[in-house]
């Protein structure tokens, strides 16, 4: 794990809310805790790759870490995924808020990262990085369900 990653996020990291994450299923084939992590480190990447100037890193790492972290409740897990993935943004932003000490960029960031299915963009270049990483994330964590699923026809007709 990027130590900067550790540096800015710790405390997150060792929250009981982030470990629950380690048994809430994420696109089929991942955790909430895993996603976060890897939405984390390729936030990092496209931070170093080029920034708007007074973009701190803190808020990229903190915003990437906590943009599922409402995926804990429970009314929101057990929900459908069109629903989950209207309502897990604001939940996120609030716990973020409330638990975590989140500030208004971090927030921002956290509200408006499922644009398009929510309707508002984000606003600040922490969001963009945070929209970016976990459209990235997330497609691979598709592929790989897909991968998976193929690979198990495969093996199945061989047998």
């Amino acid at each position: 794990m990027n130590p900067i990653i550790i540096r800015e996020g710790g405390d997150i990291l060792e929250s009981e809310r982030f470990r629950k994450c380690q048994e809430i299923p994420h696109h089929k084939g991942t955790t909430v805790f895993r996603h976060s992590l890897e939405v984390a480190e390729y936030g990092l990447l496209l931070y170093e790759k080029g920034h708007d100037p007074g973009t701190d890193v803190r808020d990229v790492v903190r915003a990437c870490l906590l943009h599922d972290i409402g995926m804990t409740d429970r009314e929101i897990h057990e929900s459908v995924s069109f629903v989950k993935a209207y309502t897990h943004p604001r939940r996120s932003a609030e716990i973020a808020e409330e638990e975590f000490g989140a500030n208004r960029i971090q927030v921002d960031a956290i509200l408006y990262h499922m644009w398009p299915i929510c309707v508002i963009p984000p606003t600040t270049d922490v969001g963009w990085i945070l929209l970016k990483a976990d459209k990235h994330c997330a497609r691979n964590d598709v592929i790989e369900v897909f991968r998976n699923m193929t690979g198990n026809v495969h093996h199945h007709h061989e047998e």
